[in-house]
């Protein structure tokens, strides 16, 4: 293709260790206002730290970097690439690809005419995952005509659930709207969230963590038809959890747990899904 490619992310992309670094992508930082003080996601605060303050009673908000900090980060990049390619999370769930959008209005015709801002439709690992597929789409293609389209595609046969320990926090950011009051509240009842058109949607609830943990791998058995898929496992303050399920996924879709990647949420899902709740993403292609 011949020309240097930057690649640009949220923080509320969640990667396993390593990984983001050793393919040279670049973070805009979520915002996280903790008792009227601002932290930047990844930057100023970790995820440890936020889960202890939560734990303490502190009640986290988010919000997504300004026009001029998403600006600022591509006007840096241009220096040193001739693209750069955004891909933000979901339109639906928050404002990132609108600040993203309109940070163009903050540069040059010229410097605009060189970025191109993507709405992922997903969070979190399958944010990540579109950022990969995107990469690795461009080396082998050589081009970026046809990316797009190739990557919903791939993402639109994709799975990724979740599984909260408490509600209380999803109710609070609004992302999943209307919730049935019991869920998370009485007899232990868990719910599995699903992220559907951009959206997170309740789709079955199920009593106890571990048994809502085997409901999810049973869930990916009964989709696995004879395709490769590359499987991912996510938490937030729940590692014990995150492991029963990439065991029971591995012996689901008959991998090896190995081969499955862990990944700690970041700061800014965690405001959202709150200490203890997992999520796990299936996608068709071997990345």
């Amino acid at each position: 293709m011949g020309q240097r490619i930057a690649i640009v992310t949220d923080s509320t992309a969640d990667f396993p260790k390593g990984v983001a670094e050793k393919l040279g992508i670049h973070f805009v930082p979520v915002h996280i206002t903790i008792e009227g003080v601002d932290y930047l996601d990844g930057v100023t605060i970790t995820p440890h730290q936020l889960i202890s303050q939560m734990h303490k009673g502190a009640h986290p908000t988010t919000r997504p970097g300004t026009p001029a900090e998403y600006a600022d980060a591509y006007e840096t990049l241009l220096k040193r690439y001739d693209r750069v390619l955004s891909f933000q999370l979901s339109s639906k769930l928050s404002n990132c690809y609108d600040s993203a959008r309109n940070a163009l209005s903050l540069l040059s015709i010229q410097d605009a005419r060189r970025v191109t801002v993507y709405d992922t439709g997903t969070l979190s690992i399958g944010q990540a995952v579109y950022t990969i597929l995107a990469i690795r789409y461009i080396k082998q293609q050589g081009r970026i005509d046809g990316m797009k389209e190739s990557l919903d595609a791939i993402m639109e046969r994709s799975i990724n659930n979740i599984t909260v320990n408490n509600l209380s926090w999803l109710r609070k950011s609004g992302a999943l709207g209307a919730i049935p009051a019991m869920v998370g509240t009485m007899l232990d009842i868990k719910p599995i969230i699903a992220l559907k058109d951009g959206q997170l949607k309740m789709v079955n609830r199920v009593r106890g963590m571990k048994e809502t943990l085997d409901e999810m791998a049973a869930y990916g058995k009964s989709k696995k038809e004879d395709l490769v898929w590359e499987v991912w496992v996510a938490h937030c303050d729940a590692e014990e959890s995150a492991f029963y399920l990439r065991n029971r996924l591995a012996e689901a879709l008959d991998k090896e747990s190995g081969a499955i990647r862990m990944v700690e949420a970041g700061a800014s899902i965690s405001v959202k899904l709150g200490p203890g709740s997992c999520c796990w993403g299936m996608i068709p292609y071997k990345l």
